[in-house]
């Protein structure tokens, strides 16, 4: 009977110090309405989240298992910035419960080890790849291969590429405004066969959809493209090219970076063009074009 009572006082123990479904819903309504953090953001916080619960297993949370999973983190090919976020989120995950529920969790902040992870482009003939093996014939196929051209021509993030409505193109004067991260808005240049691209599936658009919705990029429901809808179409379509199975909705923007500093886009010029707040965010293209202008020397110059 003793043995019993122990046991149950220690499950209580466990259930109330763990990480659980019920602790992350409250965490989750704390961050969407007290804390109003994006859309975006709470996803990110709360998968991350739930990855972590789900390597501790229903165990305690502590700074040995916190440990073993940020050693897990640094073992795949991530980068500083989403293994930073990772941390981030559960750390402040365990602010939030030494503030509001009684078991305390006694956890030392861990910094990971920094190191520059470069981000994965493609060529510009596997761009080109991509895009000429799509076609203008039916809608989603001309739809497909406007996103694959607006991602890698405008630079721009997936959630910027969702949230692009038609109102939102100016063909006299070729541009395109995207709304960035805080609802940052830029201006960035069409390009001459984006606009091709674009006029020829706006006119399929308008036969598949006669009114109702103002975004861009529509699901074959008419509705407004998702993020996930993005991820699968870059993905699908570099699988069937038979380019690389970890191309994803980034890597056409990383891709478009990196070509237009090879091609004597200055840093400044190409910070305003990606939208980052910072130009050292930007600085990490400078070490993909060092390495390509290493393989050009070492291929071309006579005393390489």
């Amino acid at each position: 009977m003793k043995n019993s009572l122990i046991k149950k006082i220690l499950l209580k123990r466990l259930k109330i110090n763990s990480i659980n479904k019920n602790t992350i819903q409250k965490y989750e309504d704390y961050i969407t309405y007290s804390k109003g953090l994006s859309r975006n953001t709470i996803k990110a916080y709360i998968s991350d989240l739930n990855d972590f619960k789900k390597f501790i297993a229903n165990k305690d949370i502590n700074d040995t298992n916190v440990n073993d999973y940020f050693k897990l983190l640094n073992s795949k090919k991530l980068s500083q910035k989403t293994k930073q976020r990772i941390m981030s989120s559960i750390m402040q995950y365990i602010d939030w419960n030494n503030n509001n529920l009684k078991n305390k969790i006694d956890i030392k902040r861990i910094d990971f080890k920094t190191g520059t992870y470069l981000p994965d482009t493609l060529s510009i003939e596997e761009i080109n790849i991509l895009l000429n093996s799509l076609d203008h014939f039916k809608f989603i196929e001309s739809r497909n291969k406007t996103v694959i051209d607006f991602m890698y021509s405008t630079a721009c993030r997936v959630s910027e590429l969702c949230d692009v409505k038609i109102s939102d193109l100016d063909f006299d004067d070729e541009y395109v405004k995207l709304t960035g991260k805080g609802n940052k808005q830029r201006i960035v240049p069409m390009g001459s066969a984006l606009k091709e691209n674009l006029v020829k599936y706006i006119k399929l658009r308008e036969e598949f959809i006669k009114n109702g919705n103002s975004y861009l990029f529509l699901s074959k429901n008419k509705n407004k493209l998702e993020r996930t809808s993005i991820y699968r179409v870059v993905k699908n379509e570099a699988l069937k090219n038979k380019i690389r199975t970890n191309v994803h909705p980034h890597t056409l923007r990383h891709s478009a970076a990196t070509h237009m500093l090879e091609g004597g886009c200055d840093l400044r010029t190409l910070q305003e063009f990606l939208g980052h707040s910072s130009v050292s965010t930007t600085k990490i293209y400078t070490k993909l074009t060092k390495e390509f202008l290493s393989e050009i020397f070492k291929e071309s110059h006579p005393r390489a």
